[in-house]
């Protein structure tokens, strides 16, 4: 995926220098890459940069959140112990605990189950329910209007 970025950001600045604009840099390479490989917006970001004067075709470094390399370490430790609390795991890893965000999985089984319990209970509950409705009612029109307070 890089190496095509890559690839694709030669094939620009090469367009650029000869002088062809950014429609028609990326209508090329949609013909002949196909237009899944970027979009014209993108094209027109690096005709941009171009202008400038940057031709550096390599990322440049963002701010903001950084990646989470650390997923592999934590699976490796809770491979070992699936029941770690979040203290230990710091203590093994050295991560600090303040990005440490641990979710709970879903047991697909156990979700099925409940979800099968709750189908059962729901239609039991319906029809009860339903069955209650004219006793129920008989009781609100003999009070006529003296349960509500």
């Amino acid at each position: 995926m890089e190496s095509q970025k890559m690839h694709l950001r030669h094939v620009m600045l090469h367009c650029f220098k000869k002088g062809n604009n950014a429609k028609d840099t990326a209508d090329e390479i949609f013909t002949v890459c196909g237009s899944s490989t970027t979009t014209i917006r993108i094209v027109r970001n690096w005709f941009k940069k171009f202008r400038t004067g940057k031709f550096e075709l390599k990322d440049e470094d963002r701010s903001g959140r950084p990646a989470t390399t650390d997923t592999d370490i934590i699976k490796t430790v809770l491979t070992e112990n699936p029941r770690y609390s979040v203290r230990e795991i710091v203590d093994a890893t050295n991560i600090p605990k303040t990005t440490m965000i641990i979710l709970p999985s879903i047991n697909a089984d156990k979700y099925c189950n409940q979800l099968d319990q709750l189908k059962s209970k729901v239609k039991q509950f319906w029809k009860e329910g339903i069955m209650r409705l004219p006793e129920r009612w008989k009781k609100v029109i003999e009070q006529n209007g003296s349960y509500i307070t």
